[in-house]
């Protein structure tokens, strides 16, 4: 790919970034709290909402005619769309383990949060509910589509392509058969390095397994610079290894911390107590981050990096002393800051053997050259 449009890509992808944290910061002013992608809004909101709320009887009676006529036309479509997300999948399914790419997935691409809007009635959040199902589906389909591309034919067009997926501007240059070969090999292989290691059962970012596998790297991610890093915003980057937790661990923990609560630190009267044995302090939990982040990712023209802060932490379930534990690393965003760049991670620990996470952090990092 020709340097000055690698460049352009990258400050598009940042500018996205940008773009991302201002409707962050605009869906906080209207107070609602996206937590685990469920929008609860506040009572007082709500109560507001409720105020704007037109009947079902009446909506149905006002209706543009046009409106009505084209019902007939509108819903039949659902039996296409239905097909086309069960065939999509199972192709996904079947044929990207043979190809030994990660498979998409599926939930990432389907939101449907509009039914928690008090001011729509319950035939307009049907409405929503179709065409975020509709829209979902082609951005699926889309990315799927998309690295099927890249697999079998990354090769760009002889005339610019309208709202081209995003793996397409890495793409061959049109007409270039000297590169191809060696490109298409490349691209094939960046695809490959996403596989998860073979055994392993695909995660969400709550932990619980599910349809389609996490975009995951065994060992080391290294990424040559921040713009590399950056072009990963919205991807589950990487799985860490194992980490046990050990009473000599909790022990020290609640030395340095001073908090040496019974539940941590007395073995015998833990095993009475309502967690059937000690259990590690939350916050040494969340001390985990800093080794997940070394012992996962690197940036190598990265000079130094600093801890920024958390957005939100959430101790979701107890930590046994002798539980593994180990971290999914989603990279939520990516912003140029003077001389570096500022990351927010949303980590997910899980704990081996349980299906609900034990900690959620969005964490924050600046990177610096």
């Amino acid at each position: 790919m020709d340097d000055n449009i690698g460049e352009f890509v990258k400050r598009i992808r940042a500018l996205e970034a940008q773009i991302e944290q201002e409707f962050q910061q605009r869906r906080q002013q209207l107070q609602a709290d996206f937590e685990n992608r469920k929008v609860r809004f506040e009572a007082e909101v709500l109560a507001q909402q409720r105020r704007f709320k037109e009947g079902v009887l009446r909506y149905v009676l006002t209706a543009d005619w046009r409106h009505v006529l084209s019902v007939p036309f509108i819903y039949p479509v659902l039996f296409p769309m239905l097909l086309l997300d069960a065939f999509v999948t199972l192709y996904q399914w079947v044929c990207f383990p043979l190809y030994r790419m990660p498979r998409v997935k599926r939930s990432d691409y389907f939101v449907f949060d509009r039914t928690h809007l008090a001011y729509l009635n319950v035939l307009e959040k049907i409405n929503c509910a179709y065409c975020s199902y509709g829209n979902g589906l082609i951005a699926y389909a889309r990315e799927v589509v998309g690295l099927t591309e890249q697999y079998w034919c990354p090769i760009k067009h002889a005339r610019r392509v309208l709202q081209a997926h995003p793996h397409y501007s890495g793409f061959v240059d049109y007409g270039d058969a000297q590169n191809y070969r060696d490109q298409l090999e490349q691209l094939r292989q960046q695809l490959q390095q996403l596989q998860a290691p073979a055994g392993a059962k695909p995660l969400s970012q709550l932990g619980q397994p599910e349809s389609a596998g996490l975009t995951k790297v065994a060992g080391m991610k290294t990424f040559q610079t921040m713009a590399d890093l950056a072009a990963c915003v919205g991807q589950d980057v990487a799985t860490t290894e194992w980490v046990e937790i050990t009473q000599q661990q909790v022990n020290q923990f609640a030395d340095a911390t001073g908090d040496h609560q019974w539940i941590h630190v007395d073995v015998e009267r833990a095993k009475q107590g309502p967690f059937g044995g000690p259990i590690a302090h939350g916050f040494l939990t969340l001390s985990l981050l800093p080794q997940f982040f070394d012992k996962t990712v690197e940036v190598a023209e990265t000079r130094m990096g600093v801890n920024y802060g958390l957005n939100k932490v959430r101790f979701m379930a107890p930590v046994l002393v002798g539980s593994r534990l180990r971290g999914h690393l989603h990279l939520h965003s990516a912003t140029p800051i003077e001389g570096g760049l500022q990351v927010q991670w949303n980590v997910t620990i899980e704990r081996e053997g349980s299906d609900k996470p034990v900690c959620v952090a969005e964490s924050l990092a600046r990177l610096y050259l």
